[in-house]
């Protein structure tokens, strides 16, 4: 069954609701009578869900559908309309149009009409304009038509007074009553009018008359137009079903598809090839446009009462059962055929697939017809794939729409906020000016910490750093040196502003004495036991450089603790700022790095400042730690802290914070500038690199993401290599500049071997393939049992073959390394298209399948010490074979690559055989099989390698040399001016067919035809003259393809290049 669900005991007309949030919801205008008796109580408007999804129903009558709203009307409806604007238009029977608010109709239950009176007699057609926004008013546009063959257009958009004008100025009446409308799908001023009298007018309501008129049937009782298509039109007649296309005729349909009473149709407004339709011989067609036929049938009660009685079903005498049903049950179901006929079909303008009829029996019934739709041999439209999408790389998004003849490219941008600071970053930092770049990040920073680093950051660029590193940590030296001239001390100086020193006679005396006799050593030590430690330096002067050392560091060791300052003194003396940095106190570090800034030498700065990091590290100060680090220039132990506050933000963000990375790269970014180029990043910073270029190129600036590569993964590799690929890649200088190598590695994966053993050569399995393509020529077996049978011989032969290779291996004889040396100028060569391997001459063109010999020095041969050994020379083999013969079999076996060689197919065993006469089917053709052996004295051609020696170009003479110049000049050109891949791709291609013909005209095999037409094309080229060039080569590939395709096709490219670049 295709029922949805059915409203019994209701004759009525139907009109969907045309809103996405009702789409399951119809409306009922009554068309009988209302009550039993012979008295005209008025009529109703109901309102259903037909397909409600609680799935309770109001009504024992009324199967799934839920009644939302009744109103009671004065007189029956005739015709009824649902609008886009959310009216409801009633075309009633006493001449008059109704109008409601659908929406205060399901929401409240209730509702005023709108009365507006047109014409006496019924109003029998109503239509609103489907356009929301048309050039004649759009959806505030109602249509309507009664039986005095009167078309109005009503114009709603003030519903107090509407606006009712006709649609022409001339003639607007049909001479029968009207019995359809229906506005074009593609323009909104154009509309249709059918009537009784079998015309059908389409009227233009822009000019305001008639644009054709239909002599359609004697009485056509609906119209539809084409969805997609403005100027087809369907119209339904007493005797015919009829498809019109009004560009090629309007008096003689396109096609007739039925001839039979045609009472209503509609076309699918989801799919144009399928046709609703419903007529007197009780049958509901589903039409299929494309041919023309009819696909499926609506099934009425009747189709389903044969189907019950032919199983056993019926009530007595097979006439009906009870009398509980329909009234016409009342008569027996053989009265039902007529009644059964369905007066109305539509689709929903919603639900696809969904349609709903009305039949005379009073059942108004909602069908879905996807199931029969697809009887047509395809999947209606609304099932096939509408619209595509897929996402690329870069945030690239590509989609495709069944309603748009384009394909539509869109970038993605997920994280805005990303974009925003990374093209912020971009252009406002130059690595010329770090400076003012760090400055201005200090400034607006608020963030102590991050204030620091990139004040810390400004200082790394500064031509005298330590003097501004001293300034920032808040020790001034112009200021310290006036504080400390300024400085008195008043209890510690006399009258005349000396220091007051005490000394006791006994000590003078002692001191004067050792003077006299030159022991300063004694008189040092007579200070130091007096408490007079300055007279005692001041000796120490005098008395030698182990004197001195000796005094400094006892007055060190004395003095230190009472005095701190002179700890830092003596660490500076004695060059111990390593001791000093171990000992410092955490908490003072800025004085600690001041000592170092001030005192430290240069190379030994950074090792300090790394000490000092270490040092507050182990106290726990990570971030003052990473502040000393900086001034190592230590990135590694820098960025420890920096990871370490990203991966807090990541953790508190749930996943990647991409502003935090961003400002972890900014750092290290700006901080490289200050290291040494040739420093690589550590991997863990090179990971987060990486991440930071893959969120750039997916927001789609693959320029700045391709800046940030710097590690040696395979993601490094993988995302370098897509930005080089994708279509910025040559915007990308850091690419462009060095080409990125493939990420991946070629994997030889071996060759396959079907069912049968048929496999291809490969080196060393001569015999497997031989065998393998000699099985291929046998019939295939018809059973499993034979070809299982025919598996196992396959691999016994492989399993013996490979055992034959292996003791062939083992008895062959080492070859002589000497023998596989090339002579100089060859160089071996693969042929792409055979895998085999050829011998080319770089110097002369020249080129061989066969290795070339070594040029050997003659040596004598060995004189034989008697007779017996000379003639031992020329003895048979004890097989019975010379020597000589023995070698010339195994050449002639190694030229055919197998064992399987005969004399019918070579000309030197049949002279050695003696069978000369035979027959040699192969004459001038290779043998076939898995090598091919060269026949007679003309060997096939080996290719010409694409390289081309210098100094075989200088060696040339006459017409090829100018031609060489000429050509090589233009290939120059075009590679200097390449500016990207593919035009690169070109140049060599270019470069490497001016090589090929440069070789074959070298080796005489470009006849002087062709060699003239070429230097012709040079000529032309030189003279700027691009149609002539390209004539020429046109004509030269037309007719000289077969012989020389292994130049042309570069020198094609040459002329098609320099024509494009006007080089």
């Amino acid at each position: 069954m295709t029922i949805i669900s059915e409203i019994s005991d209701k004759g009525a007309v139907v009109a969907w609701s045309p809103h996405v949030e009702h789409a399951d919801v119809i409306a009922l205008g009554s068309k009988e009578k209302a009550g039993t008796g012979f008295d005209d109580y008025g009529g109703t408007l109901e309102l259903y869900n037909v397909i409600p999804h609680d799935n309770t129903s109001s009504g024992t009558s009324n199967s799934n559908a839920k009644l939302l709203s009744k109103i009671a009307t004065s007189t029956r409806f005739g015709s009824l309309a649902w609008g886009k604007g959310g009216l409801l238009a009633g075309g009633m029977l006493d001449g008059t149009i109704q109008l409601w608010n659908s929406d205060k109709l399901i929401e409240n239950g209730e509702g005023d009409a709108v009365e507006v009176r047109l014409e006496d007699g019924v109003v029998s057609a109503v239509r609103f304009c489907p356009f929301e926004d048309g050039g004649s008013g759009g959806g505030s546009l109602l249509a309507s038509g009664g039986g005095t063959g009167q078309v109005q257009i009503l114009d709603l958009s003030n519903l107090t007074s509407p606006n009712i004008y006709p649609p022409s100025t001339t003639n607007t009446t049909h001479s029968g009553s009207i019995t359809s409308l229906a506005w074009n799908s593609q323009v909104s001023h154009i509309l249709a009018s059918s009537s009784a009298n079998g015309t059908v007018t389409v009227w233009d309501l822009r000019q305001k008359k008639p644009w054709c008129e239909l002599r359609a049937d004697t009485t056509v009782n609906d119209i539809a137009w084409n969805p997609t298509q403005g100027l087809h039109m369907m119209t339904g007649g007493e005797s015919s079903l009829k498809l019109w296309d009004l560009r090629a005729s309007t008096s003689m349909p396109l096609t007739t598809l039925e001839n039979g009473g045609v009472l209503s149709l509609d076309w699918c407004p989801f799919d144009d090839t399928l046709l609703l339709s419903c007529g007197k011989d009780n049958k509901t067609k589903l039409w299929d446009l494309y041919s023309l036929q009819v696909v499926a049938e609506i099934p009425n009660e009747e189709q389903n009462a044969v189907v019950t009685a032919a199983a056993g079903g019926g009530g007595a005498n097979g006439l009906g059962g009870s009398h509980g049903g329909s009234n016409n049950e009342l008569y027996g179901a053989l009265l039902g055929s007529s009644q059964q006929k369905r007066y109305d079909v539509q689709w929903s303008p919603i639900r696809r697939g969904v349609v709903s009829t009305c039949s005379f029996d009073r059942k108004v019934q909602i069908h879905s017809v996807t199931g029969l739709a697809t009887k047509a041999g395809r999947p209606p439209k609304w099932m096939s794939p509408s619209s595509g999408v897929s996402c690329g790389f870069g945030g690239t998004i590509v989609s495709v729409n069944a309603s748009q003849k384009y394909v539509k490219i869109d970038n993605i941008v997920e994280h805005p906020d990303l974009v925003e600071v990374s093209q912020q970053f971009e252009q406002s930092f130059n690595p010329q000016d770090c400076i003012s770049y760090c400055r201005a990040m200090a400034d607006q920073s608020n963030d102590e910490y991050e204030s620091h680093v990139w004040n810390f950051m400004q200082i790394m660029f500064e031509a005298n750093a330590r003097e501004e590193l001293l300034a920032y940590l808040g020790f001034d030296p112009e200021k310290i040196h006036q504080t400390a001239m300024e400085f008195n001390d008043e209890n510690k100086e006399d009258d005349g502003g000396e220091v007051i020193t005490q000394m006791s006679r006994e000590a003078e005396n002692a001191v004067k004495d050792a003077l006299l006799v030159g022991n300063f050593e004694a008189a040092v030590e007579c200070c130091f036991r007096s408490g007079n430690l300055a007279d005692a330096l001041v000796l120490a002067s005098c008395g030698g450089a182990d004197l001195w050392a000796k005094t400094q560091a006892q007055y060190f060791a004395r003095e230190a603790k009472k005095r701190p300052f002179l700890s830092l003194v003596s660490a500076v003396v004695h060059d111990q700022l390593t001791d000093l940095v171990a000992l410092s106190d955490p908490s003072k570090w800025k004085e600690t790095l001041a000592v170092l800034s001030t005192y430290g030498k240069s190379e030994e700065f950074p090792t300090l400042c790394a000490s000092l990091g270490v040092r507050l590290e182990e106290a726990g100060d990570i971030a003052n730690a990473s502040l000393c680090y900086m001034c190592a220039l230590n990135l590694s132990q820098t960025a420890k802290y920096w990871k370490h506050t990203l991966q807090s933000a990541n953790a508190s963000f749930g996943g990647t914070d991409l502003i935090s990375l961003h400002e972890f790269i900014e750092k290290v970014a700006v901080f490289t500038q200050a290291m040494d180029s040739s420093n690589e990043l550590d991997d863990e910073t090179a990971n987060l690199f990486a991440e930071y270029s893959s969120a750039l190129a997916n927001q789609g600036l693959f320029v700045a993401a391709a800046k940030y590569l710097r590690g040696n993964t395979q993601e490094c590799k993988e995302l370098r290599d897509k930005i080089y690929r994708s279509r910025m890649g040559q915007f990308c200088p850091d690419l462009i500049a060095s080409p990125p190598e493939f990420p991946y590695e070629y994997v030889n994966v071996g060759v396959a071997r079907d069912l049968y053993g048929i496999t291809v050569k490969q080196s060393g399995t001569d015999v497997v393939s031989e065998q393998a393509t000699s099985t291929q020529q046998q019939p295939v077996m018809a059973n499993a049992v034979q070809q299982q049978s025919r598996q196992t011989q396959i691999v016994q032969q492989d399993q013996s073959a490979q055992q034959q290779i292996q003791q062939q291996q083992q008895v062959q004889p080492p070859q002589n390394n000497a023998a596989l040396s090339l002579p100089p100028g060859w160089v071996a060569l693969q042929d792409p298209s055979s895998g085999m391997t050829y011998y080319a001459n770089q110097t002369t063109g020249e080129s061989s399948w066969d290795p070339p010999q070594p040029v050997v020095a003659p040596q004598p041969a060995p004189a034989p010490v008697n007779g017996h050994d000379a003639a031992n020379q020329v003895q048979p083999s004890a097989n019975g074979s010379s020597s000589a013969g023995a070698l010339r079999t195994q050449k002639v076996a190694n030229k055919y690559g197998d064992g399987f060689v005969t004399s019918a197919s070579n000309p030197q065993l049949a002279e050695q055989y003696g069978n000369v006469g035979t027959s040699n089917p192969y004459s001038d053709a290779n043998r076939p099989g898995t090598a091919a052996a060269a026949i007679g004295t003309t060997p096939k051609k080996a290719p010409i390698s694409g390289s081309l020696d210098p100094n075989a170009v200088a060696s040339l003479s006459g017409e090829l040399k100018f031609m060489s110049d000429g050509l090589l000049a233009i290939t120059e050109r075009l590679m200097s001016s390449a500016a990207g891949p593919n035009e690169k791709k070109q140049a060599t291609e270019a470069q490497k067919g001016v090589a090929v013909f440069i070789k074959s005209s070298a080796r005489g095999t470009v006849d002087a035809d062709v060699a003239g037409k070429m230097q012709t094309m040079l000529s032309a080229l030189q003279n700027r003259d691009y149609g002539s060039a390209s004539s020429i080569m046109t004509s030269l590939v037309s007719h000289e393809w077969k012989d020389h395709k292994d130049w042309l096709k570069g020198m094609k490219i040459l002329v098609q290049a320099a024509s494009k670049k006007q080089i």
